[in-house]
């Protein structure tokens, strides 16, 4: 199943301009709000999201 980065942005409570940011540094292919997101980049994501809220 594929979401859109405006949907994941709102599961994670995150803005998706900051989204689109980490996209870029994981290097998924994501260029707008409404870009698709495959099951493994939502799980890339959501990690790097919960680990940077674990360290802070």
């Amino acid at each position: 199943m594929t979401i859109r980065v405006l949907e994941l942005a709102e599961q994670l409570k995150v803005g998706t301009d900051d989204l689109l940011a980490v996209c870029t540094l994981l290097e998924i292919p994501a260029t707008s709000r409404i870009s698709c997101l495959s099951p493994e980049h939502i799980k890339q994501l959501t990690h790097y999201y919960l680990e940077e809220r674990k360290n802070s």
